[in-house]
């Protein structure tokens, strides 16, 4: 995010400058905010102060509600897809973002991109699904080798003492790992 320039609606009290932001939001003018100001925080505001805070006020709540549609997003591509993870996710999401504006530009737009830099961050996509899948794949070992090294331990003991209870789990953890 840019850094806002600090204002005196900063510097209010935090319930007038909530009153503020919602006076904003809910498109009073800016010369009723001004006078609102002055009548509870007794601080003189000019109506251009007021309009350079509701631009970066209004900014950041863009930015917020673009964030919250791509989480809403995420999240059902989530529940579609119940084995997919965040990160996978997430590459889906930025992959259809990428590939939507790209189709969206014009043939001046499009001649006009640096292809070496188009080419660079697709890499850069490319790498960090790579490096994600790696990873998992890493993990998946490790949790592999955590599982025999368990059941070669434990089970020894088991075998010898519960034989059928032995048993009985060897098959049911075979079928988790399955599942899994």
């Amino acid at each position: 995010m840019r850094n806002r320039k600090h204002s005196k609606i900063d510097g209010l009290p935090s319930d007038i400058k909530s009153a503020v932001e919602e006076m904003i939001l809910g498109n009073f003018t800016y010369r009723e905010v001004c006078d609102f100001v002055r009548d509870t925080a007794n601080i003189t505001l000019s109506e251009s102060a007021v309009c350079r805070y509701a631009q970066g006020l209004n900014a950041t709540v863009q930015e917020l509600r673009l964030a919250s549609e791509n989480m809403r997003t995420l999240t059902e591509e989530m529940a579609k897809y119940p084995q997919l993870d965040t990160t996978e996710g997430i590459a889906r999401l930025i992959s259809h973002k990428v590939l939507t504006a790209v189709r969206e530009l014009d043939d001046g737009e499009l001649k006009a991109a640096d292809p070496l830099k188009l080419i660079d961050r697709c890499t850069s996509l490319i790498r960090a699904v790579a490096y994600k899948n790696e990873n998992d794949i890493k993990v998946k070992n490790l949790k592999d080798v955590a599982f025999e090294s368990f059941k070669e331990e434990i089970f020894d003991a088991m075998a010898k003492e519960e034989p059928e209870l032995y048993r009985q789990l060897v098959r049911f953890i075979s079928e988790r790992k399955d599942v899994e």
